[in-house]
């Protein structure tokens, strides 16, 4: 790094300055990234729709049972990156392959749970009646491939640890791309060659797409290159002390991951069993939300990955010129992107009651939910923003505990007793959204200005 604050060019790494062009360089393939990621998840969801809103409501309630575990794997898994990245950063290139293997042992491992899981779905869920039986065939497939996300986030690791995340984007997107069009296939079925199967096929779609993925990481994983200078082979013996280690880094990820998905499953379900139009509504703004959810992802690992290194030179002038220039991006991809739902809403929802004539009446209320949606996905791209700056100070634990304290108390309980008082609508969920996300974003700034952040890595 030179005296301005750039990464110099190398074998290894790419030039990344501090103005914005070189921030943006930096920005937009994560974007990208998350972008196809959760493109696969609201695709999925309104195929689905198409094909019956009791198979959408199944698979965003049995979706988020099984999220629970693949999170729960991909938050230990992850911890690879960071190994990857120091034995890089130390030119120690023949280590590179040894924590992604023990992270790919641990993925494999945890099959001893998943296909329990899986076989016995008719008795592990909370499913509504009117989809219990949509919801276990997209569960199972799900439960019995649910190690397949967590060796994606290992493989990845590898790669994106030394600052080479483009073959990571473009896999990615591929798979996201070639399980849209099995979706398509395998849920509506094709002539008398393939038959429509609905939930199931929806999940068989994520879980091919997720195999082939895994595929093309592990050809460049293991490449001529890879296995010469970074000894991806050789390096495949287990280490019980480097595996001990990615547990323990990985683990507090791990737990934030479950704690906030227990959170959304039990409002999902306690909404479900108001009655299916009301989980109609709230699960249609369920899947905008998440799918608005990739510039706030994007923006906050960006930001936690440029900051970092400004902590580094101690420079807290450029974190904050930084700070306000994600701000800026923030606002305008939200901006650029809500447009469609702030100004043409009528074109959306006339899409959306076409699916069905039986969710027509509910046109005022999908309009107005669909303007809490906008709101929310803001305020929480803005919050992750600040969480990536006390990311990188090391100030994780903070934002963990507080979002989820917040998330239970604000969310969860009102929407237990709104339920137990017969108020509750799949609309107020957002609303209670937006009190919990106002809160939280008037914490997190007093801690951004506390910069005690700051001062836990100078």
């Amino acid at each position: 790094m030179n005296n301005d604050g750039q990464f110099i060019q190398s074998e290894n790494y790419s030039v990344i300055g501090y103005s914005p062009k070189n921030i943006l360089s930096i920005t937009i393939p994560v974007l990208l990234t998350m972008l196809s990621t959760n493109l696969m998840f609201m695709v999925d969801r309104f195929m689905l729709a198409g094909y019956s809103l009791n198979a959408m409501n199944a698979s965003a309630i049995s979706g988020n049972f099984v999220y629970i575990f693949t999170y729960m794997l991909i938050g230990i898994a992850s911890s690879a990156e960071i190994y990857v990245g120091q034995h890089n950063g130390a030119r120690q290139y023949d280590r590179l392959a040894t924590p992604v293997w023990q992270m790919i042992y641990m993925s494999l491992l945890s099959v001893i749970f998943l296909i329990p899981l899986g076989y016995f779905s008719d008795y592990v869920h909370t499913l509504p009646h009117y989809c219990v039986d949509d919801g276990i065939a997209y569960q199972r497939p799900l439960l019995y491939f649910g190690f397949l996300p967590s060796v994606i986030s290992a493989i990845s690791a590898f790669f994106i640890g030394q600052g080479k995340s483009k073959i990571v984007t473009i896999v990615v997107s591929l798979g996201t791309l070639l399980n849209i069009l099995l979706d398509y296939l395998l849920i509506y079925g094709y002539g008398h060659i393939i038959p429509s199967l609905g939930c199931s096929g929806a999940a068989f779609a994520t879980v091919i797409a997720e195999l082939v993925q895994v595929v093309i990481l592990a050809a460049a994983f293991f490449s001529k290159r890879n296995r010469d200078i970074h000894s991806t082979w050789k390096n495949r013996k287990f280490s019980g002390e480097i595996f001990s280690k990615c547990i323990k880094v990985g683990a507090p990820i791990s737990a934030g991951h479950v704690v906030a998905f227990i959170a959304w499953y039990i409002v999902q379900v306690i909404v479900s069993h108001v009655s299916s139009q009301q989980a109609t509504i709230y699960n249609i703004g369920l899947n905008i939300y998440v799918f608005f959810l990739f510039v706030g992802e994007g923006l906050n690992r960006a930001i936690a990955a440029i900051t970092a290194n400004m902590i580094g030179r101690k420079d807290l002038k450029s974190i904050r010129e930084t700070y306000k220039f994600f701000l800026i991006i923030s606002f305008v991809i939200s901006g650029v992107i809500s447009i469609p739902l702030m100004i043409f809403p009528d074109v959306i929802l006339n899409y959306i009651t076409s699916w069905k004539s039986d969710i027509a009446h509910l046109y005022s209320e999908l309009k107005f939910m669909l303007y809490l949606v906008v709101v929310d996905s803001t305020l929480e791209t803005i919050m992750l923003v600040i969480w990536g700056v006390l990311m990188a100070g090391g100030d994780t634990r903070y934002p963990a505990i507080l979002s989820q304290f917040f998330y239970w108390t604000l969310v969860l309980l009102p929407t237990f007793i709104c339920n137990k008082l017969g108020k509750l609508t799949g609309v107020s969920i957002y609303e209670f959204t937006m009190v919990w996300l106002v809160i939280c974003l008037i914490f997190f700034q007093r801690r951004f200005n506390s910069l005690k952040w700051y001062t836990k890595l100078v």
